[in-house]
């Protein structure tokens, strides 16, 4: 009788637990969507009362029960009321947002207190997004604003200076990027040496790039993935490598994934390719497509990276999902068509292997090679890959991977209706502005090569409410000589 009464008494507590995190998972998304709304609608439009009765009726409830509802940011983590609020593919877009507002006024935390008015909130909101109120030092200027607005249920304090520095620095937080970039393609070329050499790998090297790549990602994706665009062809598996392994910690980190568990994709991921250490490089570098034998010798190396990774020593610190990564990356989803190697046994392919499929692929086609007379453009990659969804590609998977590139993906060359050209440096998380990404200008309309700024597209003229400027088409840029990468390198520099 008394273990019936601690069973229903758990899953008493293990219900309320979920309808507690379904509420503060409400919280999150119903904050983000009305600030989105409010840089758009003025206060007594239709829309926005609506958007802030919602946050406004879970704050009250959540006031209730709780006596608190408490918004804090630590180290790119989100905590509501100490617990830490969990996103995955479908909310990440709702996280980024309120990280990225929450760290220009260098606001650490939100508190929402018992007795705020609809009338305070509303206030609140207006004002959050207000670029007029951004001044020289956004976090006094606001909380004084607030306070001279006589709002007073509604507390914030400022981030620690750790948090505000790492907002401030950009361009510093750039330049690690691509340090530990280009660090990463070392340490791989490294690896190659010591394989040739049967000499230890330094896997703890490893998993401390994969740490830095993953802290990089958290702070600024879109310069990440900008990074992917940059293409060694005297190091095409070194830089494809690092490049792959970029995407899929960027993917993974779309998907949920917790911290371990980015780092074991990453380092799967980096080595995906080490099975290349044993096909000649006359093969690896031949500039004409290869004949039957030779790509039965490229089709070995699957086997020979699986091999490889199963021998060495520090099993502990490598994890086995790297074996089955480089087993699998050439696997297709229906275990059919131009798979390889070929499979007696096992049924479906390794979830990190999924993962991996895709960002090779990616890469692979958006390179030039010598045996390819046709490359590639990002949208373009992505639109043969979805014609091969469900057959060579987790649906879903690449599903995720297509909304986390975007429609133009970063590194697209795209024109305006203003006939000037520019490069997508970031996708915009919005499903609804998926067409409105961040661009560099690179040309004016006269054709003119320029350095210019980085505009964003989801801007609307305010008295007609129309998009100020939109992308009208999408070019080759290999076909005009343009180096996608070096707009990416330059804009730190």
């Amino acid at each position: 009788m008394e273990e019936k009464k601690q069973k229903v008494r758990k899953d008493y507590i293990e219900e309320a637990k979920k309808s507690l995190s379904k509420i503060i998972e409400e919280i999150f998304i119903r904050l983000s969507s009305a600030m989105k709304v409010a840089q758009i609608y003025e206060p007594n439009n239709l829309t926005f009362i609506r958007h802030l009765n919602l946050l406004f009726n879970l704050i009250q409830n959540i006031l209730k029960s709780e006596k608190k509802a408490v918004f804090q940011f630590r180290q790119n983590t989100l905590f509501f009321n100490t617990d830490i609020v969990k996103f995955d593919f479908r909310s990440y877009h709702n996280f980024k947002f309120l990280a990225d507002e929450f760290r220009k006024k260098e606001i650490g935390t939100l508190g929402f207190e018992p007795g705020l008015s609809e009338g305070e909130l509303t206030q609140f909101i207006t004002l959050f997004v207000d670029d007029e109120v951004k001044k020289e030092n956004p976090f006094e200027d606001f909380e004084a604003i607030l306070k001279e607005k006589g709002i007073g249920h509604i507390f914030l304090e400022k981030m620690h200076p750790f948090e505000v520095a790492r907002g401030v620095r950009e361009e510093k937080l750039q330049k690690s990027a691509i340090k530990v970039f280009f660090k990463s393609i070392t340490h791989l070329k490294e690896v190659v040496e010591r394989e040739k050499q049967k000499e230890r790998v330094q896997l703890k090297t490893t998993r401390r790039l994969m740490q830095s790549i993953i802290n990089l990602v958290s702070q600024n994706e879109s310069f990440m993935v900008g990074l992917t665009n940059i293409k060694n062809y005297d190091e095409y598996t070194l830089n494809h490598s690092v490049n792959v392994t970029v995407l899929s910690i960027c993917f993974g980190r779309r998907l949920g994934l917790e911290r371990k568990e980015l780092v074991d994709l990453g380092v799967s991921a980096f080595f995906h390719d080490i099975g290349k250490v044993e096909v000649p490089e006359e093969i690896l570098n031949k500039p004409d497509k290869l004949d039957d034998n030779e790509f039965d010798i490229m089709k070995t190396h699957p086997w020979h990276g699986a091999q490889k990774l199963a021998c060495v020593k520090e099993l502990n610190i490598l994890p086995v999902t790297a074996i089955n990564v480089a087993m699998e990356h050439h696997i297709w989803e229906n275990l059919g068509g131009g798979s390889y190697p070929k499979f007696w046994k096992k049924k479906r392919t390794d979830f990190f292997s999924k993962i991996a499929k895709i960002c090779d692929f990616f890469d692979a086609v958006t390179t030039e090679r010598p045996y390819r007379k046709e490359t590639a453009t990002r949208e373009e990659a992505v639109s043969w890959m979805l014609e091969k969804s469900g057959s060579e590609f987790d649906a879903i998977l690449l599903k995720v991977f297509a909304d986390m590139v975007g429609i133009y993906p970063i590194g697209s060359l795209v024109v305006l209706d203003t006939e000037e050209w520019g490069i997508v440096m970031e996708t915009n998380p919005e499903m609804a502005l998926m067409t409105c990404p961040k661009v560099k200008i690179i040309a004016d309309k006269d054709g003119n090569k320029i350095d210019g700024g980085i505009i964003d597209l989801a801007e609307k003229d305010l008295k007609t409410e129309k998009f100020k400027k939109k992308i009208v088409k999408t070019l080759d840029p290999f076909k005009y000589d343009i180096n996608v990468s070096e707009h990416f390198l330059t804009t730190s520099a």
